[in-house]
């Protein structure tokens, strides 16, 4: 049996119904969550982030920036920004 080398890059796109689950306690609006869906699949080279106009670039770019990196679920508080949060876009 050979074993063929995978190319992880070429996984699906998420879509939003990817992301919903039971565990939101907020309503989140589709608009946002598609904004989530887009940034993920920016930062997991599921989708180049130049197949979006620019407009749409500018937006990604800067929800990823300004949003939190980890939270600890036992003690919920904002999460810490860094300075190199941009460095993967």
């Amino acid at each position: 049996m050979d074993c063929l080398p995978t190319n992880l890059d070429l996984r699906r796109p998420l879509v939003i119904a990817d992301l919903i689950d039971d565990q939101n306690y907020l309503i989140i609006p589709e608009e946002e969550l598609q904004l989530q869906v887009d940034t993920l699949n920016v930062i997991e080279n599921r989708v180049p982030l130049e197949s979006f106009p620019p407009e749409r670039q500018i937006i990604i770019q800067n929800y990823y920036r300004f949003s939190g990196t980890r939270m600890n679920s036992n003690q919920p508080r904002i999460a810490k920004r860094t300075r190199d949060t941009f460095d993967i876009i």
